[in-house]
């Protein structure tokens, strides 16, 4: 089995020794191939003409910070990760919302949206109802009233409600779609631990509109990456979503988790082999397996947990990078961009 500061657990339980033995060839060339920014060890840089040298030291567009109004009356805190120019084409460029956990900030996704930003991917960040710079709702009557998550009036209900942040971030992300510099049809999702489980609810929620012959109305996350993933906490469960058609059978799925923390492994465990069962065995072919195989259980040596598994030492943001460019960027023909001016922007 190979060996690195981190495992990656693809389930070869019923493949031959030689299939094996190819995969974790393959598995080499991905680790060595990884991004630079996310690996601990960089070679020496080679000479490069000084026009292409000029072009190398581009700099991504400074974050921006976005104030965002939910549905019912939160002003949630963002920041926008644009993507660096000319890496792709707008119509080409995957979105992603990234989701902190309980208690956390946006700002623990810094170094990965960042990044993510210079190979050409765009990424909004939320501060979550009550965490964070996003402590400020408006009600109907025009009161402000400031709330934070650990606020004995941050109810259950509140919390359910989060959904509606990410619903605010997709909205954001809609008219960037229209103007030509993203691909909505590529979106994926970012959430770590009680952001797991927001991330989920959110999917099942954008897999629900009702289809109409005239517009698209949601089904558009295409792939979830779940950090130390959990099925409830702090009064929140994704029982339900995780029955979502969309979600067990359909969507691209990467568990991220640190495996020397025998709790946080074995819940994670748990919910990829539920959904594992529920998915056909991908085929034994190599290159058609990588094409096809679209749920992912990536183990970490260590036992940190959540965005903690995003340091630079680990090799969880090389991983997501990978499986972005598998399950999106591979696909994008499958997944072609289209204006959705018109009712579906309100949604």
């Amino acid at each position: 089995m190979l060996k690195n500061s981190a495992t990656m657990c693809f389930r070869f339980d019923r493949v031959g020794v030689s299939f094996f033995r190819s995969i974790a060839i393959a598995l080499f060339v991905f680790l060595i191939c990884a991004p630079a920014w996310a690996q601990p060890v960089r070679p020496p840089a080679k000479k490069v003409p000084a026009a292409d040298e000029k072009e190398k030291e581009k700099k991504p567009p400074a974050p921006q910070r976005v104030w965002l109004d939910t549905k019912d009356g939160w002003k949630i805190h963002c920041t926008y990760y644009g993507p660096k120019e000319g890496v792709r084409k707008g119509k080409e460029t995957v979105p992603l919302i990234m989701i902190h956990g309980w208690g956390g900030q946006g700002s623990e996704y810094s170094h990965l949206a960042w990044g993510l930003q210079k190979l050409g991917h765009a990424t909004i960040v939320p501060d979550l109802r009550g965490h964070g710079r996003s402590t400020d709702r408006k009600y109907p009557n025009g009161n402000i009233e400031n709330m934070k998550y650990d606020d004995r009036k941050f109810t259950p209900q509140e919390r359910e409600k989060m959904t509606l942040d990410i619903e605010a971030c997709k909205k954001f992300l809609m008219e960037k779609n229209d103007a030509e510099e993203v691909n909505i049809e590529m979106l994926c999702v970012v959430g770590a631990e009680l952001g797991s489980i927001i991330a989920l609810n959110w999917a099942a929620m954008d897999w629900s509109w009702p289809q109409t012959p005239y517009v698209k109305q949601g089904q558009d996350v295409k792939a979830l990456v779940l950090l130390s993933p959990r099925q409830s906490m702090e009064r929140l469960n994704a029982a339900t979503a995780l029955t979502h058609p969309a979600v067990s059978q359909r969507l691209s799925l990467m568990f991220a988790v640190g495996e020397n923390d025998r709790k946080s492994f074995s819940e994670a465990s748990r919910i990829y082999n539920r959904i594992e069962k529920i998915r056909p065995e991908p085929p034994e072919d190599l290159a058609e397996r990588l094409r096809k195989k679209n749920l992912f259980l990536m183990k970490a040596e260590t036992t940190l947990q959540g965005t903690k598994l995003l340091g630079r030492a680990l090799p969880v943001n090389g991983y997501i990078v990978k499986f972005i460019e598998l399950r999106l960027l591979n696909k994008r023909e499958d997944l072609p961009w289209s204006n959705r001016k018109g009712p579906i922007a309100e949604n």
